[in-house]
């Protein structure tokens, strides 16, 4: 059973391993592009929401705003037009004339972004959640077997093989223990034995000469 799930959890442990790692891109990336990308202001020239239209409509709240629209910044002199939805450059709220502070890239000015990493929550409790599964699946099926090899706590095969280990060991003293008894007993019945024959033939020969 230890073994069984000590293999079987590899997929899932390689499903962590992924995660950790894109985790790990995406705030080196946001890290390094914050680092290095100028800012500048672009203008919202247009935009509609589908989500929030429908949730005016219903009388609800939306819940997941998702606007699109169109955007105008001007970088050394040359306008640029951007457009498209605004959760791919990290704006979920998009009014027409409103300024939003951006960063871009310098060897590409058309791509733009406000570098917030929408949904950051969400992905810190998947990626921390993928550290402690990772972390106390490497303890337990890997460390703990070289840190603990043959405890009194080992799990399913550890206890079993140490259980095995003793089993022989215990045995070969106890048969040790029963030869050094034997054999000192076996002395103890000769001698008896020789005492009774001897004693027995000194009152035959006394009787007889009687």
């Amino acid at each position: 059973m230890f073994t069984l799930f000590r293999y079987g959890l590899i997929p899932i442990v390689i499903y962590c391993v992924v995660v950790i790692a894109a985790g790990i891109d995406v705030y080196s990336t946001n890290v390094v592009q914050k680092s290095t990308w100028p800012q500048t202001v672009v203008t919202v020239m247009q935009s509609q929401d589908f989500g929030q239209a429908v949730a005016e409509f219903r009388g609800t709240q939306n819940t997941f705003p998702d606007p699109r629209g169109t955007v105008k910044y001007v970088i050394d002199g040359e306008t640029y037009t951007w457009q498209g939805r605004g959760r791919d450059i990290g704006v979920t709220v998009m009014n027409p004339g409103d300024q939003i502070n951006i960063y871009y890239n310098p060897k590409n000015p058309r791509e733009i972004s406000t570098l917030v990493l929408l949904g950051a929550s969400t992905g810190n409790i998947i990626l921390a959640v993928a550290l402690a599964f990772l972390a106390f699946y490497v303890w337990f099926f890997w460390l703990r077997g070289f840190l603990r090899r043959s405890g009194p706590d080992d799990f399913n095969g550890d206890m079993a093989g140490s259980f095995a280990d003793r089993v022989p060991e215990r045995l070969s003293s106890q048969m040790e223990l029963s030869r050094s008894t034997l054999g000192d007993q076996r002395p103890t019945a000769t001698n008896s034995r020789l005492a009774g024959k001897s004693f027995g033939r000194g009152r035959g020969a006394t009787f007889g000469k009687r």
